[in-house]
Formats: C-alpha cells, structure tokens, sequence
C-alpha cells in the first residue's frame, strides 16, 4: 500500500498528464452515486499511466459549499464508477482551508460506515464533527485492507496498519510529526524495523 500510494504520486508529479472533460481524450464512463442512487455527470480528471492497464480518475462533486473528492482506478473506458456516500470534502471557495468528511451531505460524526454495492463493507471511521479520529478501509470482499489513526483531529496520520489478503497484519507504519519534519517509521508484523524516513512536510494542526 504504502509502495502504491507513492507510486501514485511520482506519477502525477512526473507526468502531470491530466485531462480535465476534454471530448477528445475523455473516456466514456458512466458515474453512478451511491447518495442518490443515480447516474450523474460530475467534473473529473483522469491521470492516464503509460505501460498500465489501469488509469486514475478523481471525480468532483458539489454538495452545498463543499467540493467532495473520490479517487479511484479503472481498467476499461466503458467502465462504471461508483460514488461513495463517505467522502473527503474542501470548501468551494477560491484556497480554501476548510475540509471535512461528508456522509452524503450530512457531516460524520460518531461511527459512520459506507458499504460497496455487494453490501460488504468499504470504509468504517470514527469521526468528531467531520473530522477523522480512526478509519478503517476494506476489500471488496469484506476484509479488512489498513486502518488509519489520525493525530488530534487534523489529516496527520500518527499510525497506519496494513493487512493482508486474509485480513492479519502485515506491517505496519508510524509518524512522529514535528515542527518541520514527520519521521515515518516502518515495520514488519513482529514489530522489527524495516525502514525509517524523514520527510520535511507541512504539519497541519487543529485550531
């Protein structure tokens, strides 16, 4: 996972080949909500990826004053994405700074849990006023995938656990985040170091 996720991003920063709505480039997928069991028509970017089969799309919904984000991949252009209920939401004004987590358009609070179409679950999260404490993200088949651990109710992540296919842990990560740098640490399922990293980041903290 966390191989994948930095993978993600050294693409996006290396290719910058995003195509916004463009009827030339555009794949012609269908956008199905899960808030209102219907087809829609959102704003997108699709990140296509030289030598893959999968390409990365964001898709860009509008509830109210926030902008919700769901990134996802997908294989074919005749594919079908599907919306989650839970997502992560920005303010719509010009650099925002306001986010929070948006169960349809009601903001989490308490346990919240979203479900894949198969009913099993995708994501269950304790949040407080919008705001993650504990998220836990699932397999289409209903295993368990990483649980994220969330530092004072910011975006900062002080743990990630990551599981395997048959749901038992497989290694697991730590942050310390400072003034000016965060030190992730890395470690296998008995709790032996394999890898420490330093990264100079912006730390948000919660006002």
């Amino acid at each position: 996972m966390k191989t994948v996720l930095k993978l993600i991003f050294l693409l996006i920063i290396s290719y910058s080949c995003f195509s916004q709505n463009s009827r030339k480039d555009n794949p012609n997928l269908v956008f199905y909500d899960d808030c209102s069991n219907q087809i829609i028509e959102p704003e997108f970017e699709v990140l296509y990826i030289p030598h893959s089969i999968y390409d990365l799309i964001t898709v860009f919904k509008e509830i109210d004053d926030w902008v919700l984000q769901y990134s996802t991949s997908f294989k074919t252009k005749n594919d079908t994405i599907r919306i989650p209920k839970i997502l992560f939401a920005g303010g719509s004004e010009l650099h925002s700074k306001r986010w929070t987590y948006l169960n349809c358009e009601k903001v989490c609070d308490g346990i919240e849990t979203d479900f894949y179409e198969n009913g099993n679950k995708r994501t269950e999260g304790t949040y407080e006023n919008g705001k993650p404490i504990e998220i836990k993200e699932y397999r289409k088949n209903g295993i368990l995938r990483a649980q994220y651990f969330y530092e004072n109710l910011t975006l900062n992540y002080t743990r990630i656990d990551y599981y395997d296919e048959n749901g038992d842990l497989e290694e697991y990560q730590t942050y310390k985040n400072k003034k000016r740098k965060t030190i992730i640490k890395m470690f296998d399922k008995n709790g032996e170091m394999t890898n420490r990293e330093t990264e100079k980041t912006y730390i948000e903290r919660n006002n």
